[in-house]
């Protein structure tokens, strides 16, 4: 079906370049993804040629949370994501056919490979963890990668979290799974934190995700209210602001320095007439105390066949942030 629509689509339009990449694996049928390129065309959603996924199966392109099995464009964009669900086997193919025009890549985050794609692209053979199975992966194959391309970054700390802020409004895109939290302070040691859907400019926020990871950024906007949200950006802080906390570790600690603070970080300020406490937790929906939450184990770091992992109760990760068996 997919093929027949590039077909249709180049017999009625100016197309430049064609791709067609189909998803394998044993006992499955094949999923197809129809790439269509042409100046006409915009760099986003185009309800004329774009066609959504009737279902949630296959490999498409992942764009703004929609999911698109024909991707009409002017360009292979940078950092596009294109995702895939996955079924109940590990190995899986990606083959190449159909294709005219301008050559792309695509970036394999995990094998930490790329593919030129072009018309001699031979097959690409990958596997996914068991715990990969079953679901929906988009953030793995990337059409051009390119790190720099994206608006800005963060990298979690050693329990996962890491407060942020920028000065222009962002969605979290790569890798996904990133929870973004809004604070609403409860007496005096307590921040509670509500899961939002993006970062508004100059706005402080709490993140949290695998440990020790780093977190890219794009222009966006999302639909969530701020309007009691207590956290701050960095930038509006001023040199000797008292009854002021920073995250550290898993909790935000009183801030006694005398220099400005990190740039694109976010900070809490009790009111002045408060006795400061010596630490404020952070509770997630008044409900889960983050301190004392599983994933919030101290991490150990340890040396295996001459590299470095970092164990997290039942879990253990790479140094990028990576499960691993």
């Amino acid at each position: 079906m997919c093929a027949m629509c590039l077909s249709l689509a180049m017999s009625a339009q100016s197309i430049t370049s064609v791709s067609l990449i189909t998803l394998s694996s044993a006992g499955q049928p094949d999923k197809e993804l129809g790439m269509l390129m042409s100046s006409s065309f915009s760099d986003g959603f185009d309800n004329s040629w774009d066609a959504q996924s009737i279902n949630e199966s296959g490999i498409y392109v992942y764009y703004q949370g929609a999911r698109y099995t024909t991707w009409a464009s002017n360009a292979y964009s940078q950092n596009l994501p294109i995702g895939f669900y996955s079924c109940d086997n590990n190995d899986y193919t990606l083959k190449f056919s159909g294709f005219s025009g301008e050559e792309y890549q695509i970036y394999d985050l995990v094998a930490n490979q790329t593919i030129n794609v072009n018309a001699a692209t031979p097959n690409y053979d990958f596997s996914i963890s068991d715990d990969k199975k079953g679901i929906a992966i988009n953030d793995r194959f990337i059409i051009n990668y390119n790190p720099a391309a994206f608006e800005t970054s963060l990298t979690t700390n050693d329990y996962g979290w890491a407060s942020f802020s920028y000065d222009a409004n962002l969605q979290s895109t790569l890798p996904i799974g990133l929870k973004i939290y809004k604070g609403a302070l409860q007496g005096t040691e307590t921040l509670n934190l509500t899961e939002v859907n993006y970062v508004p400019a100059n706005t402080g926020v709490i993140v949290y995700g695998t440990p020790n990871t780093t977190y890219y950024f794009a222009a966006g906007t999302g639909t969530s209210d701020f309007s009691d949200n207590i956290l701050r950006p960095t930038s509006a802080y001023t040199i000797g602001d008292q009854n002021v906390f920073v995250l550290k570790g898993n909790a935000l600690l009183q801030y006694v320095g005398n220099t400005a603070l990190a740039a694109n970080k976010a900070y809490l300020q009790l009111p002045g007439t408060t006795t400061a406490p010596q630490r404020i937790r952070m509770v997630i929906n008044q409900t889960t105390g983050v301190e004392n939450a599983e994933a919030l184990e101290a991490p150990v770091k340890f040396v295996e066949n001459g590299q470095i992992f970092i164990r997290r109760g039942n879990e253990v990760y790479n140094l990028q942030g990576q499960m691993v068996k």
